[in-house]
């Protein structure tokens, strides 16, 4: 088991968690309004990343970054070659049709953020229920479960919930927060370091990101409220039982 990591109080509290996770979800479902090919996909790979650490820490775990890359990674859609493309051949046209683009961009950021509020929903229950524990291999159990074997579970039950009563306060909240967010995705474009090429090539070290996240939080805060008043105990409920039962069907 990977050691414990000293925490502050707060951040075990259930708001603790439920903060962190909603500020980078936020922030994650931005990145697709960021007009930089490849770009987007790099700050998603990137914050995804630092939820897992974040959510890890906040249950007193030190994961290692080969278990972090392992939960991080996503399932396959085409391989590089047919995304990295489509996203050059469509590049000119969306400085082209710019509001017709926006328009389907800013539809993504809203699914993009549904998606990864309900992953990160179940990772942290991961964490919870002490399911994160082995860095790859074969699960032996319900209660053992290999990091892929979760990861696959996670994503098995996020394709297939419903997930819209989270997803029409998602919508709500951004329309809400349009021009806030449009600084934040700014900010994140900006902390984007460049290559010898001048193109993006890394996020930039976690302190330089802490604007982007004091943007964000008030956002974030909207979005806890329409959440806690609008989406039943029921929805979650019943994502914690099709999460299990993926699990139980991968051993």
């Amino acid at each position: 088991m990977p050691p414990s990591v000293p925490i502050p109080p707060e951040a075990l509290s259930d708001e603790g968690r439920q903060r962190t996770l909603l500020v980078y979800t936020l922030l994650t479902g931005l990145t697709p309004l960021i007009p930089v090919p490849f770009a987007d996909d790099l700050a998603k790979s990137h914050l995804r990343r630092r939820l897992i650490r974040l959510l890890a820490q906040a249950h007193g775990r030190d994961l290692s970054a080969e278990i972090i890359q392992a939960l991080a990674r996503e399932q396959s859609r085409g391989g590089c070659l047919g995304g990295c493309l489509a996203q050059v051949l469509l590049y000119p046209l969306k400085k082209i049709f710019r509001k017709i683009f926006f328009f389907l961009e800013w539809k993504r950021a809203v699914d993009l953020t549904s998606y990864t509020y309900h992953w990160g929903y179940l990772l942290d229950y991961a964490f919870q229920e002490g399911l994160v524990e082995e860095p790859s291999g074969t699960s032996t159990s319900v209660d053992n479960p290999s990091v892929d074997d979760l990861r696959t579970a996670i994503e098995r039950t996020c394709q297939e919930a419903p997930i819209k009563p989270v997803e029409r306060a998602v919508s709500a909240t951004l329309r809400q927060s349009r021009a806030a967010l449009l600084s934040v995705v700014k900010r994140l474009q900006a902390n984007l370091t460049k290559g010898t090429t001048g193109r993006a090539t890394e996020p930039a070290a976690p302190e330089q990101q802490e604007e982007a996240v004091s943007e964000v939080s008030g956002v974030a805060t909207l979005l806890q409220q329409r959440i806690a008043s609008a989406v039943p105990e029921e929805h979650f409920r019943d994502l914690r039982e099709r999460f299990r039962t993926h699990l139980q069907r991968r051993t």
